[in-house]
């Protein structure tokens, strides 16, 4: 083919469809039949057998016919690459004009399918044009609604479109694949939430018959004669599926807590196996207390929801990055139990590349190369990720449809739900709507639940149900007893344990912990600690010390450490951890890593147990973390924060804790002021650290776990309830107001409930890309990549210069470095900086969040080689 034609001018008897990265053109027509297979085999490899129905039941198809629909939708797709603007262009020139072809298909489309004479007919909620809207989105976004027509009620953009000989071509590529197909029958009607996801599908489809390497290897020679060319192409994508790790999970007959965990089962997972027998769909909420086994009581659920509505696979959520590192872990084993045939498990957050076991994992291996490929992860049939990788789901992002096609067959885990704040919660409970919708099944897990989150949620979820949602004034909802789980059906039955389950909950564990409250004067919080310190320096033990702050868990790391260096040495030497967000990120992954082993219930000869260890650390602790000291020491914070420290004293049985703390133990530090540290109500509700002051300062210091946990927890965190006392009560509105104010303000971002849904351009901004919508208000941070110079003028990652930082644009192993190095800042914190390096990294994953900082010191902050990131001037000084 020469280097360009005019192509707007002459129309090409036969219109090209992709070039990108091939030796010649390669026919439109023949990637439109290859994406019809695609989705013709996807939907026998990657559907599980109850989402066919689900999308059969919603469409008013038989299952083989749904396939067929399907299957034509997805060939559609690029129809509006028959056009002037499309086909004038080559790989050197690019494209000429404006008008992208999905915009294209979107105009013209519904037109095809009608027929002459019905060109311009009202459109609103016909099949052709919510097929035309919904391909319009295969490229991550659906089209502008209120600019598909013109004054004159033809499409606007006509000239673009190329008139009618563009349009006759069009039509005969749509006959094309409407007569290969055997004349699918389509909808009478799509509904707009059915259409959604299907958009999903059809992006999947289009990428699987899309990769160069495999048009040119085995589509290029392939046969002209269309139907020989089908089979041929159905062959060849089932081959090419197999290995893209999207295949459905088979899940084993029977799973058992034993067979999990190699012993049997507590009461709870008991309960789970026994008890739970669901018959469809539902929302599954477990609470109880901390290390009791709520993990394995939810594999066992999403087992048995897997096999009753035919949705086997899982995505797991959880709070942090480093409690989805552990939890990955556990869930690579939990597939291999479930799963009756080997399927990957993914990992899904920000930094996922960068955690080793995933890497060794991923290494040498095409199909998880291509799973983690940008908006793939989800699409395994089993993933584990950090929550907001779910709740972006709920907002109007890019490729928000392939979000949401990815947890359609599988059941939606949420652990540590408590620990949301509201405007996340808002953002879950649209979520949960949709997954009411769709039929997808939710378990929730929590050791301290407030009873209206647990409504708030389930009421979302049964609102989704149906096509119009009933009012929250027509459901009676129920919450679970604690400990304890409740099922809400998708019906709205409701099915909970036994009476001697539930007493048998009650029971076991049962234990007594001391909480010791404190209140100090100013200056006297770090001699305080050191009392504790040092009867773990002179009999033994380990305990934490858990900051409010970052800065206040360097000034207390730094301050003790000094301390312990004038001891005189002694064969067993007081081993010291410090472990916050704000270290070099390698080194905070190896930081946590040794205090999850040495400090979990499986300790290794290279890493045991200390006699006398100390971890200085933030919140990282209370969230998942399976660790176990005999002391938690922990500045004040609401007492559901408090429980889940408490839940890391005395974790595990073991035979030789020191004989100074005989019971499990949590001391509380409460500084003497007349108004919380602003850090402090920074990050936590004032209402609540007052709330759990009025709390512990009229407590005896016994605390029975489990009975004791859910009335403390209601008492300050169910914003139903009435306020402790008067003292407090300016405090409770205004929390109120603050929690009514966040989850306006997700709802108001947030994509519209199911039933409310109309033009699909509601749910999707081509604007707004995953990286710029954010799940978590408030969040504002960014990665400080360290350059430190050499005498020689050198630049390097580190101060021992054995990494060099990277001169010009970093290639992938360079990246991998620069990340590794670099440490977490607030954005606010680098305000006004530039970054003369920003030209270079623009078209990496440095771009957007990430700043070259020259080390060890600028700009007021100081890369230290042990506290990590420090503001200068921000102490604690209490």
């Amino acid at each position: 083919m020469p280097e360009h034609f005019n192509f707007s001018l002459v129309l090409v008897r036969e219109p090209w469809g992709k070039w990108w990265g091939l030796p010649e053109p390669y026919a439109l027509k023949w990637h439109l039949m290859d994406t019809a297979a695609a989705a013709y085999v996807l939907w026998e490899m990657h559907l599980p057998e109850g989402l066919r129905g689900w999308i059969g039941g919603q469409l008013g198809l038989p299952g083989d016919e749904t396939r067929w629909f399907v299957a034509f939708l997805a060939g559609l797709h690029d129809v509006g690459k028959a056009c002037p603007c499309f086909q004038d262009q080559t790989p050197a020139r690019g494209t000429v004009g404006w008008i992208h072809h999905a915009n294209v298909t979107y105009l013209t489309l519904s037109q095809l399918l009608r027929g002459p004479g019905r060109e311009y007919e009202p459109f609103a909620r016909s099949s052709p044009y919510r097929m035309a809207e919904l391909l319009g989105g295969h490229h991550g976004f659906f089209q502008e609604t209120d600019r598909r027509l013109g004054r004159s009620g033809t499409p606007r953009f006509e000239d673009r479109l190329g008139g009618a000989p563009w349009q006759d071509e069009r039509r005969r590529q749509v006959e094309m694949l409407r007569m290969l197909l055997g004349q699918p029958r389509i909808p009478d009607e799509i509904p707009g939430p059915v259409a959604a996801v299907l958009a999903g599908l059809v992006i999947l489809a289009d990428w699987t018959a899309s990769d160069t390497k495999w048009i040119e290897t085995s589509q290029m020679k392939a046969s002209t004669d269309p139907r020989i060319r089908w089979s041929q192409t159905v062959s060849s994508i089932r081959n090419r599926l197999s290995g893209l790790g999207v295949s459905v999970p088979v899940l084993a007959e029977t799973v058992s807590t034993e067979r999990l965990i190699g012993h049997p089962p507590n009461p709870l997972q008991a309960s789970i196996e026994e008890d739970f027998h669901p018959a469809g769909p539902g929302l599954l909420v477990i609470t109880s207390s901390t290390a009791s086994g709520k993990t394995e009581a939810a594999f066992l659920a999403v087992h048995r929801l897997g096999a009753v509505t035919g949705r086997p696979g899982m995505v797991m959520s959880l709070p942090t990055q480093a409690t989805t590192n552990a939890m990955w872990i556990r869930g690579t084993g939990f597939a291999g139990q479930v799963a009756a045939s080997d399927r990957p498990v993914t990992l899904a957050h920000t930094m996922s590349a960068f955690f080793e076991p995933y890497r060794v994992y991923c290494a040498d291996d095409p199909v998880m190369d291509w799973l983690n490929g940008r908006h793939k992860p989800l699409l395994a049939g089993m993933s584990v990720v950090t929550i907001d990788q779910i709740l972006i789901a709920a907002l109007p992002i890019t490729f928000n449809m392939l979000r949401l096609w990815a947890i359609l067959g599988k059941t939606l885990v949420v652990d540590e739900v408590h620990a949301a704040d509201p405007y996340m919660l808002a953002l879950l409970a649209r979520l949960l709507s949709w997954c009411g919708h769709f039929g997808i099944s939710v378990v929730l897990l929590s050791a301290t639940l407030p009873r209206h989150i647990s409504r708030e949620l389930t009421i979302a979820y049964l609102s989704g149900v149906g096509d119009t949602g009933p009012s929250s004034a027509d459901l009676a909802i129920e919450t679970p007893s604690y400990p304890g789980w409740l099922f809400t059906a998708a019906d709205g039955g409701v099915h909970r344990p036994t009476q001697g389950s539930l007493q048998a909950m009650r029971e076991y564990g049962k234990r007594s912990a001391r909480v010791k409250y404190l209140r100090y004067e100013r200056g006297t919080r770090l001699a305080r600690i050191a009392r504790y310190v040092n009867s773990a320096v002179a009999e033994g033990g380990c305990v934490a010390v858990v900051c409010s702050t970052v800065a206040s868990a360097q000034n207390t790391y730094a301050t003790m450490a000094a301390a312990l260096r004038r001891l005189p040495p002694s064969p067993d030497a007081v081993q010291t951890w410090l472990l916050h967000a704000r270290l070099p990120y390698h080194r905070r992954l190896g930081i946590e890593n040794e205090i999850i082993t040495r400090f979990g219930n499986n300790p290794t000869d290279d890493l045991p147990r200390p006699r006398t260890g100390i971890v200085v650390t933030t919140s990282i602790l209370e969230q998942s973390l399976d660790v176990d000291f005999d002391l938690v020491i922990s500045d004040l914070v609401p007492i559901a924060q408090l429980i889940q420290r408490l839940g890391r004293a005395w974790r595990h049985h073991r035979d030789n804790r020191p004989g100074w703390i005989p019971e499990p133990a949590l001391v509380v530090l409460d500084p003497l002021l007349e108004r919380f540290p602003a850090e402090w109500t920074s990050i936590y509700s004032e209402y609540e650290l007052a709330a759990t002051r009025r709390l512990l300062e009229g407590h005896d210091g016994t605390l029975v776990v489990p009975d004791d946990v859910d009335d403390l927890v209601q008492a300050v965190h169910d914003q139903g309830l009435p306020t402790i006392d008067d003292a407090v009560a300016w405090l409770w509105a205004d929390r109120r107001a603050t929690k009514i104010r966040d989850g306006a303000s997700a709802r108001n971002r947030a994509i519209p409930v199911p039933h409310m849904l109309g033009w699909l351009r509601e749910l999707s901004d081509p604007n707004i890309t995953d990286k710029d919508a954010t799940a978590r208000l408030g969040v504002d941070n960014l990665w400080l990549i360290p350059q430190y110079i050499g005498p020689d003028g050198r630049t390097w990652l580190d101060p021992e210069r054995t990494q060099p930082f990277p001169i010009g644009r970093p290639v992938h192993t360079e990246i991998m470095a620069m990340m590794n190095a670099s440490v977490r800042c607030p954005a606010a914190w680098t305000q006004g900086w530039e970054n003369p390096l920003a030209e270079q990294w623009k078209r990496t994953p440095l771009g957007r969040d990430a700043l070259s900082f020259p080390a060890p010191a600028y700009g007021g902050l100081r890369l230290d080689p042990v506290l990590g990131l420090v503001k200068e001037g921000l102490h604690d000084d209490l």
